[in-house]
């Protein structure tokens, strides 16, 4: 090799180099970021590593295990996560944020004795609510996530365990029952009911009919000059049917009416008379 070819080899070895040494130096120069996932108390969930001006992919991480129930009646699960860049160009730190729902009881059926062994449970009166709270990826001043609240009323969703007035008075003039919500496993009310076949039957010959209501008016008569009515064993009850406490014309109004219907063959079921089903 001659002295110019040699110079010649030695300048396109010095190129060569030089441009590899550039590739190496770029591929060294490639920016990472650390991205660190939180879990609802601030525990660090994962890391990970993102290059500069990638999307960042949170699919992989688990939040099965953020699912959880507080109590009996109240769970908390993954809901979102906070907000971040769409191309991460720095360290990020991303939280999980939390849904939380709370099963409460408002209010108890109000029916708890009954007259007859036909038809449902009656539920009226039942209020069964669920509290969201919601973690939103909006901050308040004190650089808290905000919570984003909605009550849900549930009781049409309430099944009661017995379901059936049959079921539960099957051999006891008592019994009781519980209301579950909605695929909950766990009942949010347990109460007792009652039976009393013997409602406006006031002169006790197991018939309800216009005797019974003459009783009533004596009853009332007497209360209202002042006296006290003799009433004997539980005759006040059967007395008492619209169940205001008192014993007046109002009851033996309802006896007539039953009366009258159960003269003309129709369906005579105190419970729905008295709840203003059904017009007797």
């Amino acid at each position: 090799m001659n002295r110019k070819q040699a110079l010649s080899a030695l300048l396109a070895a010095a190129i060569s180099c030089s441009v590899c040494g550039y590739g190496m130096a770029g591929a060294e120069d490639t920016k990472a970021h650390t991205v660190t996932v939180y879990d609802f108390d601030g525990n660090i969930m994962t890391t990970l590593t993102v290059n500069d001006g990638a999307a960042l992919d949170l699919s992989g991480v688990d939040t099965s295990k953020l699912e959880k129930h507080l109590d009996v009646y109240t769970q908390i699960g993954f809901s979102s996560w906070s907000s971040y860049p769409e191309k991460i160009t720095a360290d990020t730190a991303v939280y999980a944020l939390y849904k939380k729902m709370t099963i409460s009881l408002d209010s108890k059926p109000v029916k708890t004795e009954y007259y007859s062994k036909e038809g449902n449970i009656d539920l009226s009166g039942l209020k069964v609510t669920i509290t969201v709270n919601k973690q939103t990826p909006e901050k308040d001043e004190q650089g808290k996530f905000k919570i984003a609240n909605e009550v849900l009323s549930i009781e049409s969703k309430c099944t009661a365990v017995p379901a059936t007035l049959g079921e539960a008075f099957a051999e006891n003039r008592t019994a009781n029952v519980k209301v579950y919500p909605i695929d909950s496993e766990k009942e949010i009310l347990s109460y007792d009911i009652s039976y009393f076949p013997e409602i406006g039957d006031v002169d006790m010959n197991g018939a309800v009919n216009a005797s019974d209501a003459s009783e009533i008016l004596k009853f009332y008569s007497l209360s209202s000059t002042g006296q006290v009515p003799a009433y004997k064993d539980d005759q006040q009850k059967r007395a008492d049917i619209d169940k205001n406490g008192k014993v007046d014309s109002n009851d033996a109004s309802i006896v007539l009416v039953y009366y009258s219907a159960a003269s003309t063959g129709q369906d005579t079921n105190m419970d729905k008379m008295l709840a203003g089903k059904q017009k007797l």
